[in-house]
């Protein structure tokens, strides 16, 4: 359901976020929401860009922000994985309010998009600080 456009080409970002789309869109709830979603959306990292393309057919990522754009989300690296390995709803109200995290275009359709950004109980990305193996 989730592929990458020249995947020999791809950032680091798209690679990251194909990985991680692809748990998450395991779960049913979120695959449902998934391809209920139209339109693309940028998320910028740094000096990394992707574009997320959302159809019936699934996720396609590209690498760069390729207009039109639905909606972006940008901010540095220290920002953005918090955000997306359990930070929640609220830490990323938090972060746009307090200018760590910017958006454009369309804020309504990037609040459906967020569900499918934030790790859900089954899905971490990264180890919590502390964990062991």
């Amino acid at each position: 359901m989730v592929s990458i456009e020249e995947a020999e080409r791809m950032n680091l970002l798209g690679l990251l976020l194909q990985g991680f789309l692809s748990q998450q869109l395991a779960e049913p709830r979120l695959q449902k929401r998934a391809r209920r979603l139209r339109g693309q959306f940028g998320v910028q990292v740094a000096d990394m860009a992707v574009t997320l393309g959302f159809s019936p057919e699934g996720v396609v990522i590209r690498k760069g922000l390729v207009r039109p754009l639905r909606a972006t989300v940008r901010g540095p690296m220290k920002e953005m994985i918090p955000l997306v390995t359990g930070g929640g709803f609220v830490v990323a109200v938090i972060a746009v309010l307090e200018g760590r995290v910017s958006i454009s275009g369309n804020p309504f359709a990037l609040l459906r998009l967020m569900p499918l950004l934030f790790a859900s109980d089954k899905v971490r990305t990264l180890p919590a600080q502390g964990a062991s193996s």
